[in-house]
């Protein structure tokens, strides 16, 4: 079952080649995770000895923003953002197990290598999401995969679970000043 969340993001205060010198203002929304919920549980494939019920909610509380970029930086522009998943397992059951897979979309701009904010002229900013602090790793469809075990209650189990997004604008892009974003869907199948 898949259940999605769409955000956008962005970044702001990049500066145009004309302005490398002084600081002008613009806006450029890279990650803007806001979540277009699977608000409700559904019935999922989960294991386990029993008879149960899964599913899963997935929220994007923020979106990801850059804040002011600045292309003539020496370190590229990082923040993060926080996906959370919780899981739910209804019925009588014991050793129940819900695995799922959290995939983000390439979004509107550009590809899943290569992801895009665009903003007021043709070129864009580009930027990325990753899976770790360390920025290796590209987040794309089914990168990260979870599972969860628990006990079923007549009431339900809850198991939430949140990921760290971490986004990324390599250094020594200079696009014009202006507003930059970029809508990005999280896919949470199970």
């Amino acid at each position: 079952m898949k259940r999605t969340a769409r955000t956008t993001h962005g970044a702001h205060g990049a500066r145009s080649a004309h302005s490398a010198r002084t600081a002008r203002n613009a806006s450029a929304l890279a990650l803007g995770l806001a979540a277009l919920l699977g608000a409700h549980d559904a019935d999922a494939a989960c294991t386990g000895v029993g008879l149960f019920s899964c599913g899963a909610t997935v929220t994007v509380p923020l979106p990801l923003a850059f804040g002011n970029y600045d292309p003539a930086s020496l370190t590229p522009k990082d923040n993060t953002t926080t996906i959370n998943v919780v899981g739910t397992v209804t019925g009588l059951g014991i050793l129940v197990t819900l695995s799922y897979s959290i995939g983000l979309s390439a979004g509107t701009g550009g590809t899943i290598a290569n992801r895009q904010l665009t903003g007021p002229a043709s070129t864009p900013l580009g930027y990325n999401l990753y899976t770790t602090n360390a920025r290796t790793t590209v987040w794309g469809t089914g990168t990260v995969t979870d599972s969860y075990s628990a006990l079923a209650s007549v009431g339900g189990t809850s198991v939430p679970r949140s990921y760290t997004v971490y986004g990324r604008i390599p250094i020594g892009q200079y696009v014009a000043p202006g507003g930059y974003s970029n809508t990005i869907t999280v896919t949470v199948t199970y």
